[in-house]
């Protein structure tokens, strides 16, 4: 799926990249967080602190100021190089506000539903229902998943790998990740808690082979998602740690 800027610049949320028909960006994926709620929310105020926490908090990640201003500012040079300027309003005291009087929605693949592995941080965010999202709840739905199967790490159906079975939980990992590690996970704090709450039909993914881009620690994402009847992948809960190996 992808968003279409003023009828020439495309931002495609699975890629994580912003382009016309000469020049492309490949976005870091707090701007891309940054970028995709701004225009959830075009033409209305975004608070800091809702921003912070939909771009950083929901995702495990430590919120900072800093951080928001360096992504605000990264949007607006992008923005000025595709001879978009002035939409990325501050508003003094409050926060920001991404004011295009030309955006469309496309949804891009349905690939994308059919491997959600990854959706909804612990403290889901709250979606603002605009005329961005005017088919409804749905269409809603499926946003929140397609972007966070990118932003977190699940790309490639194939690598995913069976682990073993506790209780209606199945737990899974990627097949570029150490099983000894996922075993210490699941063995301790966190992962033994998640494996506690069991009672009903989950799926669980386990995936530490990334690097967090601040720190260089290592950095844990799992994701428990529920199965309806059919098995089919319904929400999705992150969990994310960051620590040295």
């Amino acid at each position: 799926m992808h968003f279409i800027i003023n009828k020439k610049v495309s931002f495609k949320v699975a890629e994580r990249t912003i382009s016309d028909d000469k020049d492309q960006h490949l976005l870091s994926n707090p701007a891309c967080r940054l970028l995709l709620v701004l225009l959830e929310n075009n033409n209305k105020l975004m608070t800091r602190e809702d921003l912070l926490q939909k771009v950083w908090g929901d995702f495990g990640l430590t919120p900072s100021s800093n951080s928001l201003n360096n992504n605000v500012s990264i949007l607006r040079k992008i923005f000025s190089e595709f001879d978009i300027h002035d939409v990325l309003k501050t508003i003094p005291k409050q926060g920001f506000a991404l004011m295009l009087d030309d955006l469309q929605f496309n949804e891009k693949s349905r690939d994308y539903m059919v491997m959600q592995a990854i959706s909804q941080p612990d403290k889901e965010p709250g979606v603002n229902k605009s005329w961005l999202i005017g088919a409804g709840a749905t269409l809603v739905m499926i946003i929140a998943v397609v972007v966070a199967l990118y932003l977190n790490f699940f790309t490639k159906r194939e690598e995913v790998i069976f682990y073993k079975q506790v209780n209606a939980c199945k737990i899974y990992y990627f097949n570029n990740v150490n099983v000894d590690r996922v075993e210490r996970y699941f063995a301790e704090g966190k992962g033994e808690r998640l494996l506690q709450k069991c009672a009903t039909p989950h799926n669980i993914y386990y995936d530490d082979s990334k690097l967090h881009e601040k720190t260089d620690l290592l950095e844990i994402i799992v994701a428990k998602c529920t199965l309806d009847v059919k098995g089919a992948l319904g929400e999705c809960k992150n969990y994310i740690t960051t620590k040295g190996d």
